[in-house]
């Protein structure tokens, strides 16, 4: 019996556009288990993307399963919340911040555990101060810790993050990774999480899964040897971080249209 929280079994989707069906995820299987974080790379347009839209339930894959707590998606399931790389786009500007962490709690949960909730959330993101200011008068960095704060309110089993960093200054990007580190391990979450930054995906995870170029196969499965909690620059001085991180920027090279091929990779 497997002990995995998501399972994804040969999940396949192709497009059908004018100039023909496209095929951009071809065979993807992996599982995570409870507790994990894994990181998703792979050369741009290779359909990361996609395959975190599959995963969440908000595109049907035209073949494979994906089952979360041993139940198969087809739709958006409980226990699971997304956090995109566009904060602008995921909040409600007209609502206050508090209101937008609440908003997905309505109707499904009692009035005082969605305050508590809210409350909890916002604390564990640095913005219990925040509540009643509109997300517009945050700044980016912050606006995404709304963000963050909103699906943690949701108390997912299962957290998916879309280069959820990507819009930010890199100093806010560094803050924002260790905050992501201490949510994890506050609310026990499992997190798997798309980043086209090979430094990233080494820093955060437990694993990184590499992907091919589209159409996309899984290229590899590499383990990261580091221990939590981590350090912006200790961790990024440890030479299995700088080993682990040179094997993984070497499979997106390998993967990239005019990369390096399997022969060429030592050299």
């Amino acid at each position: 019996m497997s002990h995995a929280l998501l399972e994804v079994q040969d999940l396949r989707h192709t497009y059908r556009t004018r100039q023909g069906d496209q095929t951009v995820l071809d065979g993807i299987t992996f599982d995570v288990r409870r507790g994990e974080f894994a990181s998703i790379v792979g050369p741009s347009g290779c359909g990361k993307t996609t395959l975190l839209r599959t995963l969440s339930g908000l595109l049907r894959p035209t073949h494979g399963t994906i089952a979360l707590s041993g139940k198969v998606i087809t739709g958006v399931p409980q226990g699971l919340a997304m956090v995109f790389q566009d904060y602008r786009a995921s909040l409600f500007p007209w609502r206050r911040v508090g209101a937008n962490v609440e908003f997905p709690l309505l109707g499904r949960v009692a009035k005082a555990e969605r305050r508590s909730r809210t409350a909890e959330s916002l604390a564990a993101v640095g913005l219990a101060d925040a509540a009643d200011k509109y997300p517009w008068q945050l700044s980016g960095g912050m606006q995404q810790r709304v963000a963050i704060a909103r699906a943690l309110a949701m108390r997912p089993e299962l957290l998916l993050m879309d280069e959820p960093f990507a819009s930010v200054d890199a100093q806010t990007r560094s803050d924002l990774e260790d905050l992501l580190l201490r949510v994890r391990e506050q609310f026990d979450v499992t997190i798997l999480f798309v980043t086209h930054d090979v430094d990233e995906s080494v820093y955060l995870s437990t694993r990184v899964l590499s992907l091919s170029k589209a159409p996309t196969v899984m290229t590899a499965d590499v383990a990261v040897p580091l221990t939590f909690p981590r350090d912006q620059i200790r961790t990024r001085e440890n030479p299995s971080f700088v080993e682990t991180r040179s094997e993984v920027a070497r499979l997106i090279r390998q993967a990239s249209p005019g990369g390096l091929s399997t022969a060429d990779s030592s050299h």
